[in-house]
């Protein structure tokens, strides 16, 4: 387990990432919503520079509307799991911070499956490998980025698990029970 992330403490990474998260999907959304609305004059452009005669404006226009509605739900989810693990990482709640690592854990795993054929297009490419080595070696480093910025999130897990299981146990030591009634029905 990491304990820091570019030179941070695992709950400043947290909080950053948190922040971060949040700005930049909140970024989206709003640009994502404009897109929506002028959805009707980005198909007209689109068509207009499009040098293909198949293509007609309903069909853009759907296949706009469509993509954008999934992206802009996917960057909803991604603010409301951005917001989580910052509340998570201030108040200590390691369960407020599994939102965001299974969506990432999701934009990895698609992101692995698109790196896969990125390298597989690549290397059915009749250029040489050498001239291709540039893209591989760019593509492996966004990938092992990724996968370091996600592993100090779940470090950060780990570690709050770890500390509330500590100061919380589910069972108290047998020196602290009493033969009492539980608290909830004394009144």
């Amino acid at each position: 387990m990491l304990t820091k992330v570019f030179c941070m403490r695992l709950n400043t990474y947290g909080v950053v990432i948190g922040w971060l998260g949040i700005i930049f999907s909140f970024l989206a959304t709003i640009l994502l919503s404009v897109a929506l609305g002028f959805v009707d004059e980005i198909a007209q452009q689109i068509v207009a520079g499009s040098k293909s005669a198949d293509v007609t404006l309903d069909q853009v226009r759907s296949v706009l509307v469509i993509s954008l509605s999934v992206y802009l739900a996917l960057k909803v989810i991604n603010l409301l799991s951005s917001a989580m693990l910052l509340v998570g990482t201030v108040k200590e709640r390691h369960l407020l911070l599994l939102p965001w690592l299974i969506n990432n854990g999701v934009i990895l795993a698609f992101g692995i499956v698109v790196h896969l054929g990125l390298w597989a297009q690549v290397f059915s490419s009749p250029t040489p490998f050498l001239d291709a080595l540039p893209i591989i070696l760019f593509s492996m480093a966004i990938l092992a980025f990724g996968w370091y910025l996600y592993y100090g999130i779940y470090s950060l897990f780990k570690q709050i698990q770890v500390t509330s299981d500590i100061q919380r146990p589910l069972i108290a030591p047998a020196s602290q029970q009493t033969n009492s009634y539980p608290s909830y029905t004394k009144i």
